[in-house]
């Protein structure tokens, strides 16, 4: 019975992370080349095969066992490899939306650093020509 609630809870997790990368369950299944209605008879009746959950897996850039873990308890994340980040919990979403916040501002961040040193470097050469 433990597959079974776990196939069931799969297309939750696919669309899930589908949200969280800005993909649409529609592209999803444009990209295995199947109809959504096909991708929905196989997550609903356990037909999926492997492989296309790994091309599943390898589109939204997550591990292929994530689909099946749920207990995250007794890991050390400081010393287990980045990829046992538990993906579904509302705290690690919560993260990576900080993280890209976080990123954009680097950016923006940056792109001023450059106006500035081109605008010090007009000055210098103004000042240089008198």
């Amino acid at each position: 019975m433990k597959t079974i609630t776990n196939m069931m809870n799969l297309k939750e997790k696919i669309l899930q992370v589908l949200e969280m990368k800005k993909f649409t369950y529609a592209d999803l299944a444009s990209y295995l080349a199947i109809s959504e209605s096909e991708l929905d008879y196989a997550l609903e009746n356990n037909t999926l095969e492997i492989r296309t959950l790994e091309l599943i897996s390898k589109e939204l850039r997550i591990p292929l066992y994530s689909f099946f873990r749920e207990n995250f308890e007794g890991f050390d994340f400081e010393k287990e490899p980045y990829y046992n980040v538990n993906i579904w919990s509302k705290e690690e979403a919560k993260f990576t939306l900080e993280l890209k916040a976080l990123r954009h501002e680097i950016e923006e961040l940056r792109a001023e650093v450059r106006q500035k040193d081109l605008l010090i470097d007009a000055l210098e050469a103004q000042i240089i020509k008198k």
